[in-house]
């Protein structure tokens, strides 16, 4: 359940959208790819050890009348993502594989952007419900690295990546974030609800 007051809630949402605007520099700018994904993992690390707001984090524990607060959180994640990952397109730093990365992720259709993005969200769900069973941080390091390095959908890391290319916002984009949005709450609740697993203590 969200209980977050409203100016608490809005602050940990952007701070948790810049956090993950920060890995989607790192898996741009580091060549190699397995850093890259290693390091993109600390964003959610010090997300969930910070206890900011997350969507792709907190969806798995969706109830109804957290719907609205959800999508603003994930609008809310998104702006802070755009705008540390826009800002250093101003820079030195060297993000000409932005714009490959982008190019198959707009160019790709609904089905496997939906399949991609389910892989993410269950890949989410299993780092943060496994942290907080076992306090460990390659719990939360290797699903990273497991959705990053076989192409899943993030809808808030992909908010970086096209602000980061400077990407249109095309009525086809749009379609296509949202087929991620709900991807990744479908993916993550499928571990959440329907996968029995232990109380956490």
């Amino acid at each position: 359940m969200i209980t977050s007051q409203p100016l608490s809630f809005i602050v940990k949402s952007i701070l948790a959208g810049m956090l993950i605007g920060c890995g989607c520099l790192a898996y741009v700018v580091i060549e190699n790819k397995y850093i890259g994904s290693f390091l993109f993992s600390l964003g959610l690390l010090t997300i969930i050890i910070k206890e900011y707001n997350l969507y792709t984090g907190k969806v798995g524990n969706w109830i109804p009348k957290d719907t609205l607060k959800l999508l603003v959180m994930f609008l809310l994640n998104a702006f802070g993502t755009a705008l540390v990952a826009y800002l250093f397109t101003f820079t030195r730093a060297n993000i000409d594989a932005i714009y490959p990365l982008v190019e198959a992720k707009v160019n790709d259709n609904l089905l496997s952007i939906f399949i991609l993005a389910c892989g993410c969200g269950a890949m989410m769900h299993i780092a943060c419900f496994n942290f907080a069973v076992k306090n460990h941080p390659l719990y939360v390091i290797m699903p990273i690295m497991f959705f990053i390095l076989c192409g899943f959908e993030h809808c808030v890391a992909n908010a970086g990546f096209f602000a980061m290319a400077k990407t249109p916002l095309t009525l086809d984009l749009i379609i296509k974030i949202a087929v991620m949005v709900v991807g990744n709450a479908i993916g993550s609740l499928i571990f959440a609800r329907l996968i029995p697993a232990p109380i956490i203590k």
